[in-house]
């Protein structure tokens, strides 16, 4: 039996692939703004970070995608559980990121 989306549930979704978007876009800037702006972190280490920040925002942009697609759909046969498929992803590609940084910025001031 196939039920009707509710405007709030629509309205919900729709906010929710925007935060996605907005996550997905600061994280692919902060990426970028590490090595535009090559900060006092050895080079390698700068590079990794960032590369791994990219990385990180355009999964974000994946998965505001897939998320909105997926909760319309179940949403609408009313069998809806929400779900975060790669939030534990972004969390943990978060701290190896700053780690990486981190790691990099004490190489860069102990040589």
């Amino acid at each position: 039996m196939s039920h009707q989306v509710t405007p709030q549930v629509a309205l919900a979704n729709e906010r929710t692939f925007l935060a996605w978007v907005r996550t997905s876009l600061a994280l692919t800037a902060t990426g970028a703004a590490l090595v535009a702006l090559d900060p006092p972190v050895h080079p390698g280490w700068l590079l990794g970070s960032g590369c791994i920040f990219v990385s990180l925002g355009i999964l974000a942009a994946v998965q505001s995608w897939l998320g909105w697609r997926a909760t319309n759909r179940d949403a609408g046969s009313g069998n809806w559980t929400p779900t975060l498929h790669v939030g534990a992803v972004i969390v943990v590609g978060v701290i190896v990121a700053t780690l990486v940084l981190t790691v990099g910025a004490f190489l860069a001031t102990s040589s």
